[in-house]
């Protein structure tokens, strides 16, 4: 779960904040300045975002006491994934806070979100200029004690912050679906793997009707094979029975980690097997292309057939291709061994600092152009979910990341962290300028 970090001087409001978010009052809430010493964790939930948070001690130069403090605060820092650097909005500038910004700056690569508190009154309510230059995300002002602005700050965190009823929890099992037009030998190719006639195969098109749920072991790896109906394009699907069947063979993609289009190679590609290609992409699933009965076609037809699928253009990843023959279970294991190659790099985790290093790379290596004559700013990246793995990047405008730069991106992260085989998604958020809204 995600872990927030509460930190800054001395009596700004950073235990009313903890309180807030945790709806406790278990942390004294006073206006004497030092008086959280030690550091406390606990279970936050922001408008449904759930994540944890730690509230640190003030920092304050003057107080011996601070050199512990400013341990805990390091100690909190190095633990957490995000920073809440809190500022008291009621005062106009303070040095102190520009010395503290100084020692995150230097002393942290994650998100920092600058949250300017007691901000009950927008005449009382000084902005914080004289931080802007530290190219913190935000600033949010709120008032914790009023309950006010923590709206805005749940805008700036949503992007961080794993949502896990949406989040598909890494289990033993790797789910495996088998999908493919009409008699491509899916059921075959499932028979093959377990060695027996489980599955019903006929010449017939069409005789598996329901997704068939398969408990299966390889090596020290647990599967679930689920053997779908052939999915027919739409303008073949008459019975009332086959378009249950394809609806069925849609959720069984859904629900599965990784896809197993199978195509007949004697037939070729045919728009069919793309569009179910763009389905499982769609989904966010890992794709592996079989074709099969590959030792019925003539060699000279072999690479005309591997340039349509690698042509497809709508494939922006390199989707592993292998070629089998179900029949005579020819390379059906190499399907299983890539499996579980995809679904540990769909179920990877890349470290905020990780991924802040490389933005720097891919920035100092190609800048983005500018817009409009201004620098365009691109702020902080993190990963927010995994299956497939979803990365949000912090920019200032929106509108001045083209696609072409977008792509570069995305090309970038791809090959830097090696992960060219599976789907993945790069979304752009624009850092919210308060000032918008004040004058």
């Amino acid at each position: 779960m995600l872990k927030v970090a509460i930190v800054g001087l001395p009596n700004v409001g950073k235990s009313t904040i903890f309180n807030r978010l945790t709806n406790q009052k278990s942390a004294i809430v006073s206006n004497t300045p030092n008086l959280t010493r030690d550091r406390r964790e606990g279970n936050a939930d922001l408008c449904g975002l759930k994540f944890k948070v730690v509230d640190t001690g003030g920092v304050d130069s003057t107080i011996k006491l601070s050199a512990l403090v400013l341990g805990q605060v390091k100690l909190a820092i190095e633990g957490c994934d995000i920073v809440f650097f809190v500022v008291d909005a009621k005062v106009e500038q303070d040095n102190k806070n520009l010395e503290f910004a100084k020692y995150l700056r230097k002393n942290t690569q994650k998100p920092v979100i600058l949250v300017a508190n007691k901000c009950e009154s927008q005449k009382k309510c000084y902005t914080v200029d004289y931080l802007g230059h530290f190219d913190f995300i935000g600033p949010v002002y709120i008032s914790a004690e009023h309950n006010l602005g923590l709206i805005d700050l749940y805008e700036i965190l949503l992007p961080f912050v794993e949502v896990y009823d949406l989040e598909i929890v890494k289990s033993n099992n790797i789910r495996l679906s088998i999908v493919g037009r009409p008699n491509a030998g899916k059921s075959t190719f499932v028979n093959s793997l377990l060695g027996e006639s489980r599955m019903i195969v006929s010449p017939e098109a069409g005789t598996t009707r329901d997704p068939i749920d398969i408990e299966y072991q390889y090596k020290d790896q647990m599967f679930t094979l689920i053997d779908t109906a052939g999915m027919r394009k739409k303008a073949k699907v008459i019975e009332e029975i086959e378009v249950t069947s394809v609806h069925k063979a849609i959720e069984s993609i859904n629900r599965s980690d990784v896809v197993v289009l199978i195509i007949d190679s004697v037939y070729g590609i045919e728009q069919q097997d793309l569009s179910i290609a763009d389905l499982a992409i769609q989904k966010g699933k890992a794709l592996i292309v079989a074709l099969n009965k590959w030792d019925m076609v003539a060699r000279k037809d072999r690479s005309e057939l591997l340039k349509d699928i690698c042509d497809y253009n709508k494939l922006n990843f390199e989707v592993p291709i292998v070629e089998i023959s179900a029949l005579k279970n020819i390379n059906c294991n190499k399907i299983i061994d890539k499996s579980i190659e995809l679904y540990k790099y769909l179920t990877m985790r890349i470290s905020t600092p990780m991924l802040n290093k490389w933005l720097k790379l891919a920035v100092d290596y190609h800048k983005p152009p500018l817009f409009h004559g201004k620098v365009v700013k691109l702020k902080y990246i993190t990963q927010v979910r995994v299956m497939p793995p979803t990365f949000v990047i912090v920019v200032n405008n929106l509108n001045a990341i083209d696609l072409t730069y977008q792509q570069y991106l995305m090309k970038s992260l791809r090959r830097h962290f090696s992960i060219s085989e599976i789907p993945i998604k790069l979304n752009l958020k624009k850092n919210k300028n308060p000032y918008d809204s004040k004058s």
